[in-house]
């Protein structure tokens, strides 16, 4: 039986765009063989059931390398910048990041550094990588790997002045009373801190960084750690007045105040949320 002409042609068709999808498989370049040593910051990766990996290895806040080790126990290096031995292997998908199967870990070092701000004054931690500038009294910190003409990541700086800018959401600093404002267009955000007579501002601008999410939260935790030298709870603690409770829960979506005598001391700057505290 001879095949009609367009169906014989409708065949040949056929074959070629099968033979053309197959030659045109993605193919992905070999990884390095051998024992390998890597330096960065390990963080637990969300479980998945589609790809290995318990952690995830940063440099310079971009991910790497998945990791996995049945030899080292990576959670006692979570948030560490440390170096690793290990074995690269493709993921189960190759097209996800490699795997570093991880055999020993040589080097642990610190992944935040304590800096002192004498004219705000102030001390505070701050990531190892945050490089810091001064000029005029106003501190910038930058990444290692910005260009000068690039926005800071953190510029703190103090203005004088007795009121906290308006419409932002109330915070505690070191026991004293602060508001944060953030745009969620652009995800800077602004700090303002009541001091004796002056208000100390922090503002964070991710920008268009690809590792803003993991400056965000770096940035949550220096806030965390800010000690205010001169900063006095006559002068500066949250007045409270409320329905909150002495060592209960404050702040939050409720917007719970604390009664009088005590302040909110807020330990999720996320939410917003705090215990109240004595004066």
């Amino acid at each position: 039986m001879r095949l009609h002409s367009s169906t014989l042609l409708l065949c040949l068709c056929a074959l070629g765009v099968l033979l053309t999808s197959c030659s045109e498989q993605q193919v992905f370049p070999p990884l390095p063989e051998g024992e390998q040593t890597v330096k960065g910051i390990l963080q637990p990766a969300s479980l998945s059931a589609v790809r290995r990996g318990t952690h995830v290895v940063l440099q310079d806040g971009i991910d790497v390398y998945y990791a996995e080790s049945a030899l080292v126990n990576l959670r006692t290096y979570q948030g560490k910048m440390i170096t690793m031995r290990g074995k690269l292997e493709h993921n189960i998908d190759p097209s996800f990041l490699p795997v570093l199967v991880i055999s020993s870990v040589t080097d642990v070092e610190d992944t935040a550094k304590t800096v002192s701000l004498p004219d705000i004054p102030l001390s505070m931690e701050v990531p190892v990588l945050w490089k810091r500038s001064e000029t005029a009294g106003r501190y910038e910190f930058r990444l290692e790997s910005d260009t000068p003409e690039v926005d800071p990541v953190l510029a703190v700086w103090k203005e004088e002045g007795a009121t906290l800018p308006e419409g932002g959401v109330p915070i505690v600093i070191d026991a004293s009373r602060a508001v944060r404002l953030i745009d969620d267009l652009s995800g800077t955000q602004i700090v303002a801190v009541k001091q004796p007579a002056t208000v100390l501002f922090f503002r964070f601008i991710p920008g268009d960084r690809v590792q803003a999410d993991t400056l965000r939260e770096q940035f949550l935790s220096v806030l965390s750690t800010v000690t205010l030298k001169a900063s006095g709870a006559s002068s500066s603690a949250v007045p409270a007045t409320g329905s909150g409770s002495l060592g209960g829960p404050c702040g939050g979506p409720a917007g719970i105040l604390c009664p009088s005598g005590s302040y909110c001391d807020v330990t999720d700057l996320q939410e917003n949320i705090g215990r109240c505290r004595r004066m």
